[in-house]
């Protein structure tokens, strides 16, 4: 169940929970290994662009809105926040 509002200290209004990063779909291929994560949008991106930038193998990256609640998360996700 998503939380709508939240019940504040007594005598401040009702507000909102905070917004959601927005979630994305990574996918890495490298030959026969395919990975599948969900990331921020934010770290999806910044993983894809430092790959694409250091990387030297033949790997392919895409980023997409496909994400389902099955897909597991970035690893260390917290890295490829800047």
């Amino acid at each position: 169940m998503d939380v709508i509002a939240r019940r504040p200290p007594d005598g401040q209004p009702w507000a909102p929970p905070p917004p959601r990063p927005a979630m994305r779909h990574i996918r890495i291929v490298l030959g026969t290994l395919v990975l599948d994560f969900q990331a921020c949008a934010e770290q999806a991106r910044d993983v894809a662009a430092e790959i694409a930038r250091r990387t030297r193998l033949d790997l392919i990256v895409t980023v997409d809105d496909h994400v389902s609640a099955d897909l597991p998360p970035l690893p260390c996700a917290r890295l490829w926040a800047q």
